[in-house]
């Protein structure tokens, strides 16, 4: 039996990588792709939603009080301030909403001087202060969270009356030991991007190696040598999935290479995992291939061309990503071990439990047993398909 699926398994993947367009589009291809898109994405975005850091921001104001004139002078050498009159404050809106300028200021008359004559028990309305923006211009943007800040400090400056996280700084009193906002959320996309990567290595290969056969009629010639129909299809999916992981591992090393460039400086992420872990995720990995190849496999045998073939598995290619979410839908990994016991669903929520730090060894065993169970009923399914003159000679 070993010596039958050996050799076939060595027939498969030298004609495998022996097709070196087939090598390319199924191994590197994917990686070279994610890593340039997924650069390029980070690119973009960034010029999108930044500012460029010698942008001089165009402000208008009205009224605007002398110490607060002297203190900008100061503090925003990065503002070009226009004193504007009060009558010119609707040309001023519209230049504002036609990107021309930045920002409009607008202070109500003697500001100063009702600042220190408001009294809050008064009930009466306090000074004002109105700023208008575009919520379509980035620089429009910047500028108002820019002066807003600056506002609320110059409003706690001359009423001093308590302090907030003062005496540290403000970054000190931040408890968080792990990554922030924007990286927890990246983590939890990882698992499904794993997935849909996964699966789209498989489908590289999985349709070309039973319906390409199927179709070129040599699958039938294959079929027809002493080997049993169960050692076939076992090397069969043993060689897919050796390819498939292959082309997994490179695609994942592109995705891991290019999330940096993606996010950008600003977020904190880290993937400094122990051996044990990325031995965790290797095996969840590899367990999905398993069964990926499987299943792509069982729908290959059955399709009559590479093209029925990937029909079939485009509605299943849904699903996969559907439990690729998972992990974003319910917050995090699912602790109940039952919920392993479902494939793929399964290798999401572990991939989730690993990135988030927060492993459970006993649903990481059972997800890879699992997958491997799963794989070796979709097998003995495909050696029966195998067993059928109907499904081989059916083109």
């Amino acid at each position: 039996m070993k010596n039958n699926i050996l050799t076939i398994m060595k027939k498969e993947l030298t004609r495998l990588f022996g097709d070196r367009r087939l090598v390319f589009s199924g191994i590197i291809l994917q990686g070279l792709l994610l890593y340039v898109m997924y650069t390029l994405m980070g690119t973009f975005m960034s010029g999108m939603v930044s500012v460029d850091d010698d942008y001089k921001y165009k402000v208008s104001v009205v009224n605007m009080p002398e110490q607060i004139s002297t203190i900008l002078d100061e503090w925003y050498t990065v503002v070009e301030i226009t004193h504007v009159q009060g009558a010119d404050t609707e040309s001023a809106k519209q230049q504002v909403a036609n990107s021309a300028i930045d920002l409009l200021i607008v202070f109500s008359e003697g500001f100063d001087e009702a600042v220190t004559a408001f009294e809050l028990s008064s009930g009466e309305t306090a000074p004002q202060i109105q700023i208008w923006h575009n919520a379509g211009h980035i620089e429009s943007l910047e500028a108002d969270f820019m002066f807003k800040d600056f506002f609320r400090e110059y409003e706690r400056s001359i009423v001093k009356k308590f302090d907030v996280n003062a005496v540290l700084g403000a970054y000190e009193y931040d408890l968080n030991e792990g990554t922030d906002f924007a990286a927890s959320l990246l983590m939890s996309m990882i698992p499904m991007m794993i997935i849909m990567v996964v699966y789209q290595g498989c489908m590289a290969i999985a349709p070309e190696s039973i319906s390409g056969e199927k179709e070129r009629g040599t699958l039938g010639t294959l079929l027809a040598t002493p080997a049993k129909r169960s050692h076939m299809a076992l090397a069969k999916i043993l060689s897919i999935t050796v390819f498939g992981v292959l082309g997994s591992i490179v695609t994942f090393l592109g995705m891991m290479l290019s999330l940096p460039n993606m996010m950008g400086d600003g977020v904190n992420i880290s993937f400094d995992f122990s051996p044990g872990e990325y031995l965790m995720i290797f095996a969840v990995t590899v367990s999905t291939v398993l069964v990926f190849v499987a299943l792509l496999s069982i729908m290959s045998a059955y399709a009559k061309s590479i093209k029925e073939a990937t029909s079939y598995a485009s509605p299943f290619m849904l699903i996969s990503i559907f439990c690729g979410m998972s992990a974003m839908f319910t917050g995090g990994a699912m602790s109940e071990v039952y919920y392993y016991l479902i494939p793929i669903f399964n290798s999401a929520q572990s991939l989730t439990s690993i990135f988030n730090g927060d492993i459970s060894v006993v649903n990481i065993t059972v997800t890879a047993l699992t997958n491997v169970m799963f794989a070796l009923i979709f097998t003995g399914i495909l050696a029966k398909m195998f067993s059928s003159e109907k499904i081989v000679f059916d083109k």
